[in-house]
């Protein structure tokens, strides 16, 4: 049989209040046919926002779940939007085996607080294979989901492939969506958990938006790009007296919802190398409500494109919760600024954070001097960008180094770093400034497969001969500021006696 139905505004309020009666329903079903399940679950709330892509644990009995939600595609343009989907996969994470058989409760809302707006109502689903992937054609109008409803508790089946299409207003534009959802059973159709033991999950995913904005500078046009992957673009300006660009998007700056999430902000800038005195440099003056952007939070790319430079401002959740304590919770955007600076040395970057914000990399230089023409030793730590933790596990990871002209003087692809921790020798040809990527193609974990939801791309500088800022930070973490201003002494007395002075 194959049914399809519609939810108009009033239906969505009704089957919001009818949630509770829809859980009693299957538990009193569930228990009437003996096959309620005995787990044990941990009942827990997670949250994020700003990505792409989450994972959420909870402990079903023995086994250690985790939930991946994913939203696909990462940016929206005209092409993609007739081919995006929300992925659930529910697996243990002993052995990496998805859950079969399991039964999802979702809605889905854009945005957050009082402008929220419900997109789609609570709804069940369930996929045999246990993966779930909601196919979405985006369309104006009411809410449809296409497909057949089993018998039990009148779920929405996934077809072999785990698929569910849906018609609606999903993925129109970018911006931020939130998903709840809820873990209602597994390994069977009727066996379904109590209301109180239901594994609920929090997710804010966001989907790129492209706002595109030609501007006027000594009367040339000059086209323009901003992709916010967060949420929308709005009041976009440039001045042309200091060659300063100016946007906002809608943020919550509450503190408490903040510290309750991972969050993450990534903003991509890309202005044309025609435009004089902006585009051909790569030192800039950036700010997040008047917050200074420097390091690993303002990456600058100006090799992906002959065009065009690129500027990524890179901004995780402790960033964004020190900037909070200057800003009122009143406060409803996250105002950016950008023009390139005057009287501003360019430093060798310490730490760079990946384009998701999943993985932060700390970067140490021996010798302490690099110079060109004499071997350096490169050493990479590996850290989870939300939590800070290290990763014990090994990090699978690309390294390329690129000088002014975008010429590679350093590439190896395929390299592992056992335990989060890996070293490479280098030999920069000439005193220069140079550009490094680091790629993350993946995490390996004994006995599974290689984790590659949290794969991207970190960006920073290194300035040859310059003291590597990074080192100079983890002195002054270590041994505090004290410490470092000995340690520098002692560097400078190092070169004086090299110099014969």
């Amino acid at each position: 049989m194959f049914l399809r139905i519609k939810y108009t505004q009033q239906e969505i309020t009704r089957v919001q209040s009818g949630r509770q009666k829809v859980s009693y329903f299957a538990f009193a079903a569930s228990f009437a046919v003996l096959s309620i399940i005995a787990i044990t679950l941990s009942n827990q709330e997670a949250f994020g926002d700003g990505l792409t892509s989450e994972t959420f644990s909870a402990t079903l009995g023995d086994r250690n779940a985790e939930l991946l939600v994913q939203v696909n595609p990462p940016i929206l343009t005209d092409a993609s939007r007739s081919d995006a989907y929300i992925l659930f996969r529910l697996y243990d994470a002993n052995n990496n085996q998805t859950i079969q058989y399991t039964t999802f409760f979702i809605s889905v809302e854009k945005g957050i607080g009082e402008d929220a707006e419900i997109i789609m109502p609570p709804t069940l689903f369930h996929t045999e294979s246990g993966l779930l992937r909601l196919k979405v054609q985006p369309a104006e109008g009411d809410l449809q989901i296409f497909g057949t409803q089993e018998q039990f508790l009148n779920a929405w089946v996934a077809d072999p492939g785990g698929t569910v299409n849906i018609q609606g207003p999903l993925f129109l534009e970018g911006g931020l969506y939130h998903l709840r959802v809820e873990i209602f059973g597994v390994d069977n159709i009727r066996n379904i958990f109590a209301d109180e033991s239901i594994p609920k999950f929090d997710s804010w995913l966001s989907v790129g938006d492209v706002f595109a904005q030609s501007i006027d500078y000594q009367g040339q046009p000059y086209n323009t790009t901003i992709i916010s992957y967060y949420d929308r673009v709005r009041n976009f300006t440039f001045d042309g007296s200091n060659q300063q660009f100016r946007w906002s998007m809608p943020f919550d700056w509450n503190v408490s919802r903040i510290e309750d999430t991972n969050i993450f902000v990534h903003e991509e800038v890309k202005i044309p190398k025609s435009l004089a005195g902006v585009g051909d440099t790569t030192s800039f003056t950036a700010t997040v409500n008047g917050n200074p952007i420097s390091g690993r939070m303002l990456a600058v790319d100006p090799y992906s494109s002959q065009q065009e430079l690129t500027l990524h401002y890179l901004i995780n959740k402790n960033d964004i919760i020190n900037m909070a304590s200057e800003i009122t919770e009143a406060d409803s955007d996250m105002i950016f600024t950008l023009a390139p600076s005057t009287g501003q040395d360019t430093q060798t970057t310490g730490e760079i954070l990946t384009d998701t914000g999943n993985i932060n990399v700390v970067l140490e230089w021996a010798p302490d001097q690099l110079n060109a023409d004499t071997e350096s030793t490169l050493t990479l730590s590996f850290y989870d960008g939300f939590s800070g933790e290290r990763i014990a596990d090994d990090v699978n990871y690309n390294l390329r180094i690129l000088d002014n002209n975008g010429s590679q003087v350093f590439s190896q692809t395929g390299l592992v770093a056992e335990g989060g921790t890996g070293t490479q020798t280098i030999d920069f040809p000439a005193n220069e400034n140079y550009r490094m990527e680091v790629e993350v193609t993946g995490i390996a974990r004994d006995g599974q497969s290689v984790d590659q939801t949290r794969n991207g791309i970190a960006r920073g500088t290194v300035v040859v001969p310059e003291f590597p800022s990074g080192s100079l930070a983890t002195a002054a973490a270590v041994t505090g500021i004290g410490g470092a201003i000995i340690i520098l002494l002692r560097r400078f007395a190092k070169i004086a006696r090299g110099l014969g002075l």
